[in-house]
């Protein structure tokens, strides 16, 4: 655990703070002005637990109960926190009733999972953690954990078989689209393209599917194929620039920099506030040279900065 708290204050500064400062100046502070507005409170209250400060994220846990009443989410959420304070009967009691009264809660079978780990029962826990992504397959911290224990042990044809189960669940698309990564990191971009399309389709053309899908086919070097799927889905008024960003920088990387600068300025006039000097400052980094249509090849210029793929 660090000593020291890096944290956006309210000027959009980044600022280090002591662990002591940080809760005596800010964290204290900010609960108390959330005490009675639930959804700022639960936004705050799991910033406190990814900071380990778990007797206040405990407080602030109870508090939303009250607020929210017992309903999925609030509940779980203290069962977290419980979790993470080693309270884990307390936890578990939590997640049972979560269980026999929200039946379809995967996360409940998930966090449950893991209380089991930590005690030892490695059996139950992987079972629990596959009734949790039946329930539920988008579970991205879920499914990201019983991936890894596969790839850990090199039983990959057993995982792919495994996805695809998940994936025939009703609305379920994760698992497409880890399958398509794991395809595109064994070699067979076919099929990577193939899950790729899935994930996208069955996500209803979700934003943060395409930015996934694009991102990872940018890291991976396949920038042509990052094209394609950028041409098919990408539109410039997508709540997040970062699409725009990866398609930009494929079309850079292949030589295409003319268009990559229309897909910039189109972007430009629609992306919220937060995000305009971001864009512009893309733009402003490329040469000038890049801003102009040209008759004659230009080599790339030594100096250009690395591209940068965004994946969620």
């Amino acid at each position: 655990m660090s000593d020291l708290i890096e944290f956006t204050n309210e000027h959009g500064q980044r600022i280090e703070l002591t662990r002591e400062l940080f809760l005596e100046k800010v964290a204290l502070p900010t609960m108390e002005r959330f005490w009675d507005d639930k959804d700022m409170l639960r936004q705050f209250a799991m910033d406190l637990v990814s900071k380990e400060f778990f007797t206040e994220a405990a407080q602030a846990a109870d508090r939303l109960l009250e607020l929210y009443g017992p309903i999925e989410p609030a509940l779980i959420f203290r069962a977290v926190v419980h979790m993470h304070q080693q309270e884990f009967e307390q936890a578990k009691s939590l997640l049972i009733y979560v269980i026999q009264n929200y039946p379809n809660a995967g996360s409940a079978y998930t966090n449950m999972s893991k209380i089991l780990v930590l005690e030892g029962n490695e059996e139950k826990a992987f079972e629990f953690l596959e009734a949790g992504l039946v329930k539920d397959p988008n579970q991205d911290n879920g499914l990201d954990w019983y991936v890894s224990n596969f790839v850990e042990h090199g039983k990959i044809k057993e995982l792919m078989e495994r996805l695809e189960f998940f994936g025939r669940e009703e609305g379920a698309w994760r698992p497409q689209l880890i399958m398509g990564r794991l395809s595109m990191q064994e070699g067979n971009l076919l099929l990577a393209m193939e899950k790729y399309q899935e994930a996208i389709t069955k996500s209803g053309d979700s934003e943060i599917t395409i930015m996934n899908v694009t991102g990872e086919l940018g890291q991976a070097g396949y920038v042509y194929q990052l094209i394609q799927f950028a041409e098919k889905y990408w539109k410039p008024n997508f709540e997040y620039p970062y699409v725009g960003f990866n398609y930009a920088n494929a079309l850079i990387s292949s030589d295409q920099k003319q268009q990559a600068v229309e897909v910039l300025k189109e972007m430009l006039p629609h992306v919220q506030e937060q995000f305009k000097e971001v864009v512009q400052n893309f733009l402003d980094q490329l040469p000038p040279e890049l801003l102009e249509e040209k008759q004659e090849e230009h080599s790339d210029s030594q100096d250009a900065k690395k591209p940068w793929w965004k994946v969620w």
